[in-house]
C-alpha cells in the first residue's frame, strides 16, 4: 500500500513539475529614452560603459526608418567611442543625447 502511495505521489510530482514552467517573452528592444539615460551617465562620468551597446542598437533602429539621421548619429557614436579624453567624451555624449 505504501509503495502504491509513493508511486502515485511520484507520478503526480513528475506531471506537475513538467508543465509548470512558463515561457518568458523576449526582452523589448532598447528605446531612445533608455539610450539617453546611458548617455547622461556618460556625460556625468566621462567614461564609456557597457550601455553603449544599447545606444548603438537604438541608432541602428533609427537608421532603418531615417537613413540620413541614422548615418549622422552613427558617425557621432563612432567618434564618441574612439574618444579617450573624459571631457571630449562628455561633450560628444551630450551632443548625441540631444539629437536622439
Amino acid at each position: 500500500m505504501n509503495a502504491l502511495r509513493l508511486s502515485v505521489l511520484a507520478a503526480v510530482l513528475a506531471v506537475v513539475g513538467c508543465g509548470g514552467q512558463k515561457v518568458q517573452p523576449s526582452a523589448a528592444p532598447p528605446t531612445a529614452a533608455a539610450a539617453k539615460v546611458v548617455l547622461q551617465d556618460v556625460v556625468q562620468t566621462g567614461q564609456l560603459n557597457s550601455g553603449m551597446m544599447q545606444v548603438r542598437e537604438v541608432v541602428q533602429q533609427i537608421k532603418q526608418t531615417d537613413a540620413a539621421k541614422g548615418d549622422a548619429l552613427l558617425s557621432e557614436l563612432d567618434a564618441l567611442e574612439k574618444a579617450t579624453d573624459p571631457e571630449t567624451i562628455k561633450a560628444k555624449a551630450k551632443s548625441l543625447a540631444d539629437k536622439l
